[in-house]
């Protein structure tokens, strides 16, 4: 008699502390969410209807990088460019 009396104040016990343990997880969950700042979109990329912002790469033989012609020299000896 005795033993389910006890079993059954565990049971409730433990739905009790569950429930609060759940509350306060939710609670932090909210608050860390409310004082983080949303992250910002990431800038797109729009080319200017001229054509400039737009460039064909070319690949350099001495660093092996791609690059656009117009930007010259990479900085090593022997660059075409």
């Amino acid at each position: 008699m005795f033993a389910k009396f006890l079993l059954t104040v565990a049971v409730v016990a433990l739905i009790w502390f569950g429930f609060k343990y759940l509350q306060r997880v939710t609670e932090l969950r909210e608050r860390r969410a409310a004082r983080t700042p949303s992250t910002p979109e990431r800038p797109r990329f729009e080319p200017v209807p001229d054509g400039e912002s737009v460039q064909d790469l070319v690949k350099c033989p001495r660093c092996h990088t791609y690059r656009s012609s117009k930007l010259g020299h990479c900085g090593q000896e022997g660059c075409p460019y």
